[in-house]
């Protein structure tokens, strides 16, 4: 096999970063695991092209329908549905979302758009990477089904339509209990309001020959927490997306610190000069050679200091827009605690049919069993979120189907909402 035609691929293990190198067509195997939790202390990288898989913890996955199946128009319609919801990734820090498709039908597709969070300071391998993409599109998945699989010491899950990768998430802690089930019905009813509908009646968690692959108690006791079918596989090798994302992280401070090592080496090397030739008489041309080398030095760490001149205002500018981007702000999230007051034994009663959400308004439409239930619902409501006005409850009854159905609207206080 040519080493042109073979790659090194970065995928977070279950418990540390692993290194694979192969080809698309030959495969790949794995010649690193457990490694650190940190990219930036991977060290000895082979001097093949390197591809990263960004962790599911860092990424945003936002599902969405589109009445096209015009390709030419799936960037456009991503960045309008980003900016509906309030997510403006700054240009300056490069290209951090990209969409892909998830299926079409009837001329309708679904879309999947990935939003990349900026990459922490010293989160990058020391190599650069050639290209980037999130892990989950680097195993294949099932036709229709949840998938979980640790990830960097964390449980994570994606969720695939017709083979297609439709969306994931990272779960809270490191177990798969009550939490794990909430967040995962919480993904289905919001792909059920994006128009995918799917029917969960199994689900598969990879195993890694690890310590920290559950037992077969733990399977069983969150097979019955998630009324569903739950199947243990060993987790497959990673593939090569066919289509390998455009993001492109502005990030490069890992390259800056190996040229800056390189610069300390330099004037170091320049002092061991400027003794030596002081000790043998050369003093003068010793020292004109070192001053002219501090002056270079000087110039490149005016360089150096523009640049993070440069990272400074984009970080100024992410912090304005923090409000927006904020988890605690995202329409998914405020969808999270607010489906999160219906308690577990009410979840097949009390429905969220129509739910919106904004930095300055939060409106629920739905229906319960008993108007008790969404009054109660309401009340939660005023609690959870106190920073906002709620306008009196609307309720009424549904002849047909014998439900309540109940409508609440809340404003943040001291905020205009223009209809």
């Amino acid at each position: 096999m040519s080493s042109k035609s073979e790659n090194t691929l970065l995928i977070p293990g279950p418990e540390g970063w692993e290194v694979w190198q192969g080809s698309r067509d030959q495969g790949f195997s794995r010649t690193h695991e457990d490694g650190p939790m940190v990219a930036a202390e991977l060290d000895k990288l082979p001097k093949r092209k390197l591809i990263m898989a960004f962790p599911v913890r860092e990424a945003l996955a936002v599902p969405f329908k589109v009445q096209t199946e015009d390709k030419g128009m799936f960037e456009d319609l991503a960045s309008m549905h980003l900016e509906k919801i309030g997510v403006r990734p700054n240009v300056g820090a490069g290209r951090l979302t990209d969409v892909f498709s998830a299926g079409q039908a009837d001329g309708q597709t679904t879309l999947l758009n990935i939003v990349l969070a900026a990459p922490e300071e010293d989160a990058m391998p020391l190599k650069t990477p050639q290209e980037f993409d999130v892990s989950p599109r680097f195993f294949p998945l099932s036709g229709s089904a949840v998938t979980l699989w640790r990830e960097l010491g964390r449980w994570v899950f994606a969720i695939s339509n017709d083979g297609y990768l439709t969306y994931f998430q990272s779960l809270p802690g490191d177990g798969l209990g009550m939490d794990a089930v909430r967040d995962i019905y919480l993904a289905l009813s919001q792909l059920s309001i994006q128009g995918v509908d799917l029917e969960m009646k199994k689900a598969t968690v990879w195993t890694n020959e690890h310590i920290s692959d559950p037992t077969d108690e733990m399977i069983q006791t969150f097979g019955k927490l998630l009324n569903a079918e739950v199947v243990t596989e060993p987790k497959p090798r990673p593939i090569l997306p066919e289509n390998i994302s455009k993001i492109v992280p502005a990030n490069v401070r890992a390259e800056r610190r190996m040229k800056a090592d390189k610069q300390k080496r330099n004037i170091l090397i320049a002092a061991v000069l400027l003794l030596y030739f002081g000790l043998i008489g050369y003093f003068a041309y010793g020292y004109f050679t070192l001053s002219k080398k501090v002056k270079k030095q000087e110039k490149q760490l005016a360089d150096v200091n523009f640049e993070h001149l440069d990272i400074g205002l984009f970080n100024a500018d992410w912090d304005e827009l923090s409000p927006l981007v904020k988890g605690e702000h995202w329409p998914l999230n405020t969808l999270y605690h607010s489906t999160g007051l219906i308690p577990v034994s009410q979840l097949s009663e009390v429905r969220i049919k129509v739910f919106e959400a904004t930095t300055e308004r939060i409106y629920l439409d739905g229906e319960a069993q008993d108007i008790k239930q969404a009054s109660a619902l309401g009340e939660k409501l005023k609690k959870k979120f106190p920073d906002h006005e709620w306008k009196a409850p609307v309720t009424v009854t549904d002849t047909k189907t014998n439900r309540w159905k109940f409508r609440f609207e809340g404003n943040l206080i001291g905020r205009e909402i223009g209809l």
